[in-house]
């Protein structure tokens, strides 16, 4: 079906008819108000001049009590046509009122006004005149201009038609011209009209005649470019195919090129090999170096499977290659390949200057087509982390469900951050002479959305991965201040080295301090096994927060290498002695000897001692009669929400 072409001179004419008749109804509309006020004020004047001239007259014959000569006055008064009833009050009373013969016909064409009679000479009010005046010279008036607007307007909407028409006829070459070229095309000549007209249109349609014999020229110009251009484009294609699909170091298949093979193939399997360490040879030897054992790598295994026609080798990325099976082979030849690779791998020698490189892989492998890549790349993972050199994907290593929690995790811990659900609990620390609580340590929980209350050892090593880590602890630490800004009482706070080395969350830390006023409560609590390899790191945290007045612990002393030495080169105000030595202090004579020693070197130092995980009674006695100075667990107080003092 033709589409309808809208013609523009008739949208033109359209236009300029629309915005003629708005504009003249609304000057009608406000001239017709405007003197209609007008014409109102005129009539409005008049009456108030009659009452103005007979005011003094009126008001001199009730000063006198000339009740015969205001009679008298009002009945020449109200010989003028326009009046219809003259009314004189006084004290509120009407003392005299006459109407005119024409007072009923045309009293609900009137308007009335009023007028104070005052006493001659003084500016007491003695009465009232009340003059009822005919609104028929107004209504005249108003009837006579309205025609004349109506006759004006009728005059305009003509000429503004016949001017839109001329418009319309001015506009119509270029309509007959634009018909035209409808049906144009580069490679088509057509006929363009009114080039012998000697205004505006002939010169539109001469240089429509010159464009379209450039154009017709260049038209043939570029029928033999596009036809070069498709010869070209092909053999890009062919290129960037290539480009696209190869590994542009090593020239093998690349990972895009795995994913289409296993997508092209209903049976086979898969094994993903990674060299071990291979960042190491790159710190050691260069970029250059491990580039060229990639490449050499690459060759030493392409020997190796070149006989294969049904094994395609891949360099998926850096480090990273694979062999694909575009047949599945027996389970015991599939495995028997794979440790013959590792045997054959750990014999290689790589020649680089005038060194000698030898390298170790890992392999994964996954024994069918669905999901190969994940469940192979999984196998590899896992084969790691059990420090094996092959692992085959198995339903049992359970890593694909793990991802899927951790996944999930990641997922409760990031709506828990935006809905406000990361919250701290605490837990009071207790002098052990006193037995009162004097400080209270903050512990992370995330409340889940039965309101269940989670504990951090389900989700803060996901968070750590998940780069949330530093998220929670700023939670924290300003959840922790404003909670103790207004409570007489010390409180710690978690700190581990992933926070000491984050300038953000230690500029964050200082402003919070500051904002809630709370340096002289707070105590940062540092994780000892941590801290020990980043001696300078942390020394420098110390030093600055000991400077506007913090203190700090170091959180779970003697739960591994305990470095006496490095507890005498950091100025800490407590030790914290690790559940695992508490636990079991009335019954285990090795812990207390080394919780003896630890309390013991601690008083030498002054510092404080602080016993977690007490737990019972008699672990609470043994406590006491080591002199720990403080203690914290269950048996005391499980941490809450909200800290009773």
């Amino acid at each position: 079906m033709k589409k309808r072409i809208k013609s523009l001179s008739t949208k033109i004419v359209f236009l300029i008819a629309l915005i003629s008749l708005l504009s003249i109804l609304v000057i009608f509309n406000v001239f017709e108000k405007i003197n209609k006020k007008a014409f109102y004020a005129v009539e409005t004047e008049k009456a108030d001049l009659v009452l103005s001239t007979i005011e003094p007259l009126i008001a001199l014959n009730i000063y006198l009590d000339m009740n015969d000569k205001i009679e008298s006055t009002m009945q020449k008064l109200i010989e003028n046509p326009n009046i219809l009833a003259v009314k004189v009050l006084k004290n509120g009373n009407v003392i005299d009122e006459i109407r005119s013969k024409d007072y009923e016909i045309n009293i609900s064409e009137s308007f009335t006004v009023e007028k104070a009679i005052f006493q001659p000479n003084s500016k007491n009010e003695i009465g009232t005149l009340v003059l009822v005046y005919s609104a028929k010279n107004y209504k005249e008036l108003v009837q006579r201009y309205t025609i004349l607007l109506i006759e004006i307007f009728i005059g305009f909407t003509i000429f503004y038609l016949f001017f839109s028409l001329y418009v319309k006829y001015l506009l119509s070459p270029l309509k007959i011209i634009a018909n035209s070229l409808r049906n144009y095309s580069p490679n088509k000549e057509v006929t363009i009209p009114f080039i012998q007209a000697n205004n505006e249109i002939g010169l539109i349609s001469e240089t429509l005649i010159n464009m379209q014999k450039r154009i017709l020229q260049y038209a043939k110009k570029q029928e033999n470019i596009n036809h070069y251009l498709e010869e070209k484009v092909s053999e890009k294609t062919l290129e960037l195919r290539k480009q696209l699909y190869t590994n542009s170091l090593t020239g093998l298949p690349n990972r895009l090129s795995l994913l289409h093979d296993i997508n092209g193939f209903h049976d086979g399997a898969l094994l993903i090999i990674n060299i071990d360490d291979f960042k190491e040879i790159n710190d050691l030897f260069g970029q250059i170096a491990g580039d060229r054992i990639l490449i050499s790598f690459a060759r030493a295994l392409d020997n190796i499977f070149a006989k294969e026609d049904d094994i395609t080798l891949m360099h998926l990325s850096g480090d990273e290659f694979a062999l694909f099976f575009m047949k599945k082979p027996l389970l015991d030849d599939f495995i028997h390949i794979a440790k013959k690779l590792i045997d054959d791998v750990e014999g290689m020698i790589f020649n680089y200057e005038s060194n000698e490189l030898s390298i170790r892989i890992t392999i994964g492998g996954a024994f069918q087509l669905e999901e190969a890549l994940e469940k192979a790349d999984i196998a590899l993972k896992s084969a790691k982390k059990q420090k094996k050199s092959f692992l085959l994907y198995d339903e049992k290593l359970n890593v694909e469900k793990q991802y899927k929690e951790n996944i999930e995790w990641i997922k409760k811990l990031n709506k828990a951050i935006e809905e406000n659900k990361i919250v701290p609990y605490f837990q009071p620390i207790f002098d052990t002479v006193s037995n009162k609580i004097v400080s209270s340590e903050c512990l992370i929980r995330l409340i889940d959305n039965e309101n269940n209350v989670i504990s951090p050892y389900q989700f803060l090593t996901i968070a750590k991965r998940s780069k949330l880590y530093s998220k929670l602890t700023r939670i924290m630490i300003k959840k922790s201040c404003e909670y103790f800004e207004h409570i007489d009482c010390d409180f710690s706070v978690n700190l581990s080295v992933e926070d000491i080395m984050d300038e953000e969350t230690i500029r964050f830390i200082k402003e919070s301090i500051k904002k809630y006023d709370v340096s002289k409560k707070i105590v940062f609590e540092i994780l000892e096994t941590e801290g020990i390899e980043n001696y300078q790191e942390v020394s420098s945290f110390i030093d600055e927060m000991k400077a506007i007045g913090c203190r700090i612990a170091i959180d779970d002393f003697g739960s591994g290498y305990s470095n006496f030495e490095y507890l005498l080169r950091l100025n800490i105000d407590y030790i914290k002695i690790d559940g695992s030595l508490i636990k079991n202090l009335d019954t285990d004579t090795n812990a207390q000897m080394i919780v003896e020693t630890i309390v013991d070197f601690a008083k030498k130092l002054k510092v404080l001692t602080v016993a977690e995980y007490v737990h019972n009674e008699a672990v609470n006695q043994k406590v006491k009669e080591l002199k720990i100075d403080r203690t914290q667990g269950f048996l005391l107080g499980e941490p809450k929400e909200q800290l009773t003092l």
